[in-house]
């Protein structure tokens, strides 16, 4: 039995990733799959250098569908994993969003309730924050976007 992936998770996720993408090319426009590639190899770079992750790359060419693959790409490079489920969750404004989760999670809508709960409850906290710092920056005669 081959344990390099359990005692590496490192190469283990990288592993899975490379595997996943494959599963992409084969079934994505190719075009589409150019884009989600090269955002995924800008991501693993950041990571690799010790940034944090987060979108990159050509975001208004993503479509929903993008979006959700560029997460699980994520979810696993991250993990190292490749058991989690993409799930729809709207955002705290309504619109259509979704989240990755553990398996047992996406079978538990009492656990996916609190799931959307923390991270609605989070996401107003946020908004708050930042509407105070755009209003002390403003205050100070600066531009929001400085």
């Amino acid at each position: 039995m081959d344990d390099a992936n359990d005692s590496d998770p490192e190469h283990g996720g990288i592993d899975n990733v490379s595997l996943y993408m494959e599963i992409l090319r084969a079934r994505m426009d190719p075009g589409q799959y150019d884009v989600l590639a090269r955002a995924v190899r800008e991501t693993a770079h950041l990571i690799a250098e010790g940034h944090q992750a987060g979108p990159v790359g050509e975001r208004s060419a993503f479509t929903p569908e993008m979006r959700r693959e560029y997460a699980t790409v994520l979810a696993i490079l991250l993990t190292g994993r490749m058991d989690h489920q993409v799930v729809e969750m709207p955002g705290p404004d309504g619109r259509p969003g979704f989240a990755i989760v553990e398996a047992s999670a996406a079978k538990d809508p009492a656990r996916l309730r609190g799931i959307r709960e923390s991270f609605h409850r989070w996401a107003g906290e946020r908004q708050a924050v930042d509407e105070e710092l755009d209003g002390i920056a403003r205050a100070s005669g600066l531009s929001s976007d400085d």
